[in-house]
Protein backbone atom coordinates (compact mmCIF):
# COMPACT_ATOMS: atom_id res chain seq x y z
CA UNK A 1 0.00 0.00 0.00
CA UNK A 2 2.97 2.23 0.56
CA UNK A 3 4.37 1.53 -2.32
CA UNK A 4 1.56 2.34 -4.10
CA UNK A 5 0.76 5.34 -2.39
CA UNK A 6 4.81 6.95 -3.33
CA UNK A 7 4.20 5.60 -6.55
CA UNK A 8 1.25 7.53 -7.23
CA UNK A 9 2.57 10.66 -5.51
CA UNK A 10 6.07 10.44 -7.94
CA UNK A 11 3.35 10.16 -10.69
CA UNK A 12 1.57 12.75 -9.80
CA UNK A 13 4.66 15.04 -9.05
CA UNK A 14 5.92 14.31 -12.48
CA UNK A 15 2.73 15.05 -14.03
CA UNK A 16 2.74 18.79 -12.39
CA UNK A 17 6.25 19.31 -13.23
CA UNK A 18 5.30 18.61 -16.99
CA UNK A 19 2.74 20.53 -17.23
CA UNK A 20 4.60 23.31 -15.54
CA UNK A 21 7.17 23.48 -17.89
CA UNK A 22 4.18 23.13 -20.70
CA UNK A 23 3.21 25.95 -19.12
CA UNK A 24 6.48 27.68 -18.85
CA UNK A 25 7.29 27.03 -22.86
CA UNK A 26 4.17 28.43 -23.64
CA UNK A 27 4.64 31.81 -22.31
CA UNK A 28 7.92 32.51 -24.27
CA UNK A 29 6.83 34.25 -27.59
CA UNK A 30 9.27 34.72 -30.52
CA UNK A 31 9.25 37.11 -33.32
CA UNK A 32 11.16 36.67 -36.66
CA UNK A 33 12.07 39.54 -38.69
CA UNK A 34 14.89 39.79 -41.42
CA UNK A 35 16.52 42.45 -41.42
CA UNK A 36 19.57 44.65 -43.56
CA UNK A 37 21.82 47.53 -42.80
CA UNK A 38 20.87 51.19 -44.36
CA UNK A 39 23.81 52.55 -45.72
CA UNK A 40 27.37 51.15 -44.96
CA UNK A 41 28.50 51.69 -41.58
CA UNK A 42 31.87 52.95 -41.07
CA UNK A 43 34.07 52.43 -37.77
CA UNK A 44 35.64 55.78 -36.61
CA UNK A 45 39.22 55.45 -35.06
CA UNK A 46 38.84 57.09 -31.75
CA UNK A 47 42.53 57.62 -31.22
CA UNK A 48 43.47 56.23 -28.15
CA UNK A 49 44.29 52.88 -28.61
CA UNK A 50 44.70 50.82 -32.01
CA UNK A 51 41.71 49.58 -33.40
CA UNK A 52 39.37 51.19 -31.01
CA UNK A 53 36.68 52.35 -33.53
CA UNK A 54 33.26 53.21 -32.75
CA UNK A 55 30.07 53.03 -35.56
CA UNK A 56 26.39 54.41 -36.50
CA UNK A 57 24.91 51.42 -38.10
CA UNK A 58 21.13 52.22 -39.34
CA UNK A 59 18.83 49.57 -39.77
CA UNK A 60 15.76 48.38 -40.97
CA UNK A 61 13.43 45.24 -40.74
CA UNK A 62 10.88 42.96 -42.08
CA UNK A 63 8.99 41.45 -39.39
CA UNK A 64 7.24 38.18 -40.53
CA UNK A 65 5.78 36.22 -37.43
CA UNK A 66 3.45 37.26 -34.70
CA UNK A 67 1.59 40.56 -33.88
CA UNK A 68 4.57 42.74 -35.37
CA UNK A 69 3.85 40.36 -38.67
CA UNK A 70 3.96 43.00 -41.94
CA UNK A 71 5.28 45.55 -39.67
CA UNK A 72 9.01 47.57 -40.95
CA UNK A 73 11.37 48.15 -38.10
CA UNK A 74 13.79 50.88 -38.35
CA UNK A 75 16.47 51.33 -35.68
CA UNK A 76 20.43 52.77 -34.90
CA UNK A 77 22.81 50.98 -32.98
CA UNK A 78 26.10 53.27 -31.68
CA UNK A 79 28.59 50.57 -31.54
CA UNK A 80 32.03 50.00 -30.17
CA UNK A 81 34.47 47.95 -31.45
CA UNK A 82 37.55 46.95 -29.26
CA UNK A 83 39.20 46.04 -31.77
CA UNK A 84 36.99 43.48 -33.57
CA UNK A 85 34.08 42.26 -31.74
CA UNK A 86 30.97 44.89 -31.25
CA UNK A 87 29.31 46.38 -27.99
CA UNK A 88 26.45 48.71 -28.43
CA UNK A 89 26.80 51.67 -26.77
CA UNK A 90 23.05 52.81 -27.33
CA UNK A 91 20.49 51.29 -29.55
CA UNK A 92 16.89 52.34 -30.28
CA UNK A 93 14.04 51.89 -32.70
CA UNK A 94 10.54 51.90 -34.16
CA UNK A 95 8.20 49.86 -35.53
CA UNK A 96 5.42 50.73 -37.76
CA UNK A 97 2.86 49.07 -39.32
CA UNK A 98 -1.37 49.96 -39.51
CA UNK A 99 -2.58 50.95 -36.35
CA UNK A 100 0.03 50.59 -34.84
CA UNK A 101 3.41 51.63 -33.23
CA UNK A 102 6.40 50.33 -30.79
CA UNK A 103 9.03 52.42 -29.37
CA UNK A 104 12.37 49.92 -28.05
CA UNK A 105 15.40 50.65 -26.30
CA UNK A 106 18.33 48.37 -26.52
CA UNK A 107 19.42 48.14 -23.47
CA UNK A 108 23.10 45.71 -23.72
CA UNK A 109 24.09 44.08 -26.98
CA UNK A 110 27.36 42.38 -27.85
CA UNK A 111 28.22 41.00 -31.11
CA UNK A 112 31.36 39.22 -32.75
CA UNK A 113 32.36 38.27 -36.19
CA UNK A 114 32.30 34.69 -37.74
CA UNK A 115 34.89 33.44 -39.44
CA UNK A 116 35.50 31.18 -42.44
CA UNK A 117 39.17 30.22 -43.57
CA UNK A 118 40.40 33.10 -41.21
CA UNK A 119 37.77 35.39 -43.73
CA UNK A 120 35.29 37.23 -41.36
CA UNK A 121 31.83 35.82 -43.31
CA UNK A 122 29.33 38.02 -41.05
CA UNK A 123 28.63 38.53 -37.21
CA UNK A 124 26.26 36.65 -34.48
CA UNK A 125 24.95 38.50 -31.19
CA UNK A 126 22.28 38.70 -28.92
CA UNK A 127 20.46 42.07 -26.67
CA UNK A 128 17.85 42.72 -24.56
CA UNK A 129 15.78 45.79 -24.34
CA UNK A 130 12.66 46.91 -23.21
CA UNK A 131 9.69 48.60 -25.25
CA UNK A 132 9.29 52.11 -23.99
CA UNK A 133 5.95 53.38 -25.71
CA UNK A 134 3.28 50.69 -28.00
CA UNK A 135 -0.11 51.37 -29.31
CA UNK A 136 -2.39 49.36 -31.14
CA UNK A 137 -2.68 45.96 -32.14
CA UNK A 138 1.13 45.96 -30.43
CA UNK A 139 -0.42 48.14 -27.12
CA UNK A 140 0.77 44.96 -24.95
CA UNK A 141 4.77 45.35 -25.52
CA UNK A 142 4.47 48.63 -23.86
CA UNK A 143 6.64 48.69 -20.86
CA UNK A 144 7.67 44.61 -21.75
CA UNK A 145 10.97 43.70 -21.88
CA UNK A 146 12.95 41.19 -24.56
CA UNK A 147 15.85 39.39 -25.52
CA UNK A 148 16.99 38.99 -29.47
CA UNK A 149 19.38 36.83 -30.77
CA UNK A 150 20.96 37.59 -34.26
CA UNK A 151 22.80 36.48 -37.38
CA UNK A 152 23.75 37.07 -40.94
CA UNK A 153 21.94 35.02 -43.36
CA UNK A 154 23.86 36.14 -46.38
CA UNK A 155 22.91 38.43 -49.22
CA UNK A 156 23.98 41.54 -47.04
CA UNK A 157 20.75 40.60 -44.34
CA UNK A 158 20.25 39.60 -40.94
CA UNK A 159 18.04 37.67 -39.24
CA UNK A 160 16.72 38.84 -36.13
CA UNK A 161 14.74 36.69 -33.05
CA UNK A 162 13.30 38.33 -30.41
CA UNK A 163 12.17 36.58 -27.36
CA UNK A 164 9.61 38.08 -24.52
CA UNK A 165 9.08 36.12 -21.63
Amino acid sequence: MRLASRTLNVAAAVALATLSVGTLAQTAVVYKATCQFIGSPAREPLADREGHTIAVAEYSCHAETGMQEGAIMTGMNIIEYDPSDGVVLSGNGVICKPGAVAVYQVIEQNSERTMTDGKVTGFTGASRGVYKLATGSMASLAGKSFTSTFRTIGGGQFLLETTFP
